[in-house]
């Protein structure tokens, strides 16, 4: 019994994956899905017809956004609960609807003499790309040869390029996440983000031509005008991210060698016996048979009386 234990663990020992984590580096790849938050967007108009009222600028539309892709390379150095690491991402959604307020496009059509609908996009560039380069503090925990988890924060660089202009800004993020070791040197894992750029600007023109008739209104009758409406942003990027994480060891940790077992017992003295003659033989063994007795000792011859 004790042999089959010592045989069960060292092939426990020998198949379990030991990942390399405390005082070494690591790189990965980590990529999933983007959540970004909906924006609001500015709008002003600028009639060329000085007799029609321009409109102000005012928040007139909520760009809402499809789920998109959310990838990044990290590579870093485990201290052992602390985990410091440097990342490139980069982020890619497209909007999903550009909804304008109906009394923004109200105003629009009765200066212009338009038919615009709130559904218009008016040009509005409705992809936007994130590049970051961020640098992250993570506390550790578990994982050596098991499942982890670890929670942090970063910041960092980021490059928004949203309606049609790039603006690079100070970003900043959360991090949580868990993993487990599928070999020596590999770990997958889960990853939240929360990503927060700072505050970026930029702007879209739309020139517009006038309708035909008249425009203002039953009183104040005006020609309808041309003009310019423009669109601007002036908000943050920030999204959620739920990612899946395939991270690479450098020097992976040796696997648990089984302990060799004990030297056997040394063999049990044989039985022995000791003979008569003071002799000491093994027990199966019979004494020596004693030596015989000596023969008696000669009669002595007596001489004749008288002689």
């Amino acid at each position: 019994m004790r042999k089959l234990l010592l045989a069960a663990a060292a092939t426990f020992a020998i198949a379990a994956p030991a990942s390399a984590k405390d005082g070494q580096p690591y790189v990965g790849l980590e990529g999933g899905i983007l959540f970004p938050k909906s924006q609001d967007v500015f709008g002003t108009v600028d009639f060329t017809n000085t007799a029609t009222t321009d409109i102000a600028r005012s928040d007139v539309a909520s760009v809402k956004y499809k789920k998109a892709y959310d990838l990044d390379m990290i590579g870093g150095y485990d201290f052992g609960m602390f985990r410091l690491e440097g990342e490139l991402g980069y982020k890619h959604a497209k909007a999903k609807s550009v909804s304008l307020s109906d009394n923004f496009v109200t105003a629009l059509n009765a200066g212009a003499g338009t038919a615009f609908t709130s559904g218009t996009d008016f040009g509005v560039d409705d992809t936007t790309r994130v590049w970051s380069a961020m640098v992250n503090g993570l506390l550790d925990f578990g994982g050596n040869n098991g499942i982890g988890g670890y929670v942090g924060a970063g910041a960092g660089y980021a490059g928004v390029k949203q309606f049609g202009e790039s603006n690079g800004k100070f970003a900043w993020q959360l991090l949580a996440g868990a993993y487990m070791p599928v070999s020596s040197n590999l770990d997958v894992g889960l990853k939240y983000r929360y990503f927060r750029a700072g505050r970026t600007s930029g702007s879209s023109s739309f020139p517009f031509t006038a309708g035909t008739g008249t425009c203002g209104t039953t009183t104040a009758p005006v020609a309808c005008s041309g003009g310019t409406a423009t669109f601007d942003e002036d908000s943050r990027f920030s999204s959620h991210s739920l990612l899946a994480s395939l991270v690479y060891n450098f020097g992976a940790a040796a696997p648990a060698v089984a302990p060799a077992p004990p030297p056997p017992p040394p063999p049990a003295a044989p039985a022995t016996q000791t003979c008569p003659d003071g002799s000491v033989i093994l027990a199966i063994d019979a004494c020596p048979a004693p030596p015989p007795p000596p023969p008696p000792p000669a009669p002595v011859e007596r001489g004749e009386r008288g002689r």
